[in-house]
Order: structure tokens, then sequence, then C-alpha cells
């Protein structure tokens, strides 16, 4: 984010006293850390008020960010209140903020901050940055530029924010500054280890059961370029693990020697999928995710799509087919 960019961002929120954080529905860790270093800022640098609120719980691997129960879920009441502005973080359409559009009056001034290269521009002021590797990259410099005092809370979650948009270090997005703003953010408190050790190695044994038991029935196409994980409704609720708890899973298909692309698909309803995508090279997954009205970043996207279970991933095998290799 240019030092231009953040004065317009000063200015919009300059009479501002009482602001909405929000971000696209069921949240991860760089929306996540996004919202809540801001808040911190907001109310503890700034002396003002904000409210956090997005569709979708909170991952249980993410909870540890949040101890004060900051982070609401769309509350009914707070249709009622008056807000100065509202910043929407990481959201590339304002439609994908999810229930929480309903308690956005037309009228109120929207700061769209985000690094989808695909952005609707929705914002009263849009700050986009495809070149950045996470948009806790766009907040770290936007307290850079206001000269913010960067606290070790607000640094672990800024921190974190890049550390699971970048897949761990270890998508084409992750470049040299990506290491430098981590670099910073190590000094100002944040500290890796343990934040890796919750996000990443802190499964229930419920969870484990389960991403266990997905593993095992994983299934290879297209000559071994395309790994599906496949997930039931049924499954699921055998297990008794919410669907927030298994994000990331996704990633471990592309740990399978000569897969391109890797997708890890849900079953939302009986004729209702949602499908997580994961590519490691050129690739690109949000083009294949906006066939069917989702979207995302060239190696990490998402969407929905109207069909059953198993007949959405033949479709998904044979739209990726002519992308990542021969067909299905």
């Amino acid at each position: 984010m240019t030092k231009t960019a953040a004065a317009a961002v000063a200015r919009q929120l300059a009479d501002a006293r009482h602001i909405l954080l929000t971000a696209h529905r069921d949240p991860d860790g760089d929306s996540l850390g996004c919202q809540l270093a801001f808040y911190e800022y907001w109310t503890r640098q700034r002396g003002r008020t904000a409210d956090v609120i997005n569709q979708g719980t909170l991952p249980s691997k993410y909870r540890f960010l949040d101890p004060q129960s900051i982070v609401q879920r769309t509350p009914r009441t707070a249709r009622n209140t008056r807000w100065d502005c509202v910043i929407v973080f990481e959201c590339s359409a304002l439609d994908r903020i999810g229930s929480v559009a309903r308690l956005v009056p037309p009228d109120l001034p929207i700061i769209n901050i985000d690094h989808h290269g695909h952005n609707d521009a929705y914002g009263a002021i849009n700050i986009v940055d495809p070149a950045a590797a996470a948009c806790g990259e766009m907040v770290y410099d936007l307290f850079r530029h206001w000269k913010a005092d960067i606290t070790p809370a607000m640094a672990s979650n800024l921190a974190v924010a890049i550390l699971t948009d970048t897949g761990r270090f270890y998508h084409p997005c992750t470049n040299v500054r990506t290491l430098e703003i981590t670099a910073a953010l190590m000094r100002r408190g944040a500290n890796l280890t343990e934040l890796a050790t919750h996000v990443y190695h802190s499964l229930s044994q419920r969870q484990f059961r389960l991403i266990h038991h997905i593993l095992g029935r994983a299934e290879l196409r297209a000559g071994g370029k395309i790994c599906f994980l496949i997930l039931s409704a049924r499954d699921r609720q055998r297990f008794g693990v919410p669907m927030q708890d298994l994000e990331g899973l996704v990633d471990d298909t592309l740990s399978v020697a000569g897969v391109r692309v890797g997708a890890l698909l849900r079953e939302l309803a009986p004729r209702r999928t949602k499908a997580s995508l994961r590519s490691a090279n050129s690739i690109d997954v949000a083009a294949v995710a906006r066939q069917f009205g989702g979207g995302g970043h060239r190696n990490a996207a998402g969407c929905v799509i109207e069909r059953p279970l198993r007949e959405a991933a033949d479709l998904l095998a044979k739209t990726i087919g002519p992308m990542g290799g021969r067909a299905s």
C-alpha cells in the first residue's frame, strides 16, 4: 500500500467514531488477522469504537487470536447500529460478505482493502494490490505509513494473516518483501513457532480422525495431475466436526508428486457442493472458480457448484482437464 493510499484511508476515517470491520464469509487467517489487528489499533490507539462482524463461525484453530470474543456472527441487533464507515478486508465483491451486507445501508462509506486481482471496486475508497501476498501485508503498510505502534498482538495477527495466505510461505505469491515484513513483525513480538503450532498442530482427536478418513479416500484423476478430497454431509455428521474446522485441508492435495491441481469438495446440501481449489504452478484456479460464480487467487480459490457431490466432482475435473492435463 502506498503512502498516498494510506493517506486517503486516513482522510475517510478522520471524523469516524464507530466503524464496522468485516470480510468475506467464512473468515480465514488473513481476513481475521487483518480485522483483529485493525480493531486493536482503532480501539486502543485511537480510542474509538469498532464492531467486527462476519458471516460464519470462527475456525477453532484461530480462536486463540480472539480470547475476548471480539468477532461476532451477524447479530440481528446490529441492524439498529449506525456506523460511520465500514472497512471490508480481503473481499473481491461486496456480496461475498454474505449476510453482513444486510447491515450496510447504501449511504455508508465503504473502504475496500483487498489483494485479489479481480475486484469490483465497490468502495468509496478502493485499495487493491494484487502484488501483495496477503491482505495482512497491506494492513502492515497502512500502520507503517500512519506510524502506528504495532503491538505484539497486532504483529501476531498480521503474521498469521501472511503465514496462512501464503500457505506457510509456499505459494508463488511469496516474495522477498513478504519475508521482510514477516521479519519486521517478528521483531515486534510475533512468535512464528507458537503461531504455527496453534494454526497447524492443534487438531482435536475428531478432526484428526476425519482428516485421516478423507485423505484415505483421496481420488487421483487426469493421470495423477488432479487430486480430489471428498467430504459428504454424512461423514461430517458421523465425525462431528464443523465444516470451518477443515479450512486448510485442501493444501494437502499438493503434497502428492505430480499433482497440479487439488480440490476439497464438501457437500452442503443434496444438490449443492462447495469446492476449495489449490494449484502450485501456473494454473489459474481462480479462473476455474469464476466459471461457477466463485473467485479467489491464481493458486487458491473457491466456489459453490449447484450439483450433487459426485456430479460436481466430475464436472470440476472436466473443467480443469484442459488446463491441468488430459481429461479425466
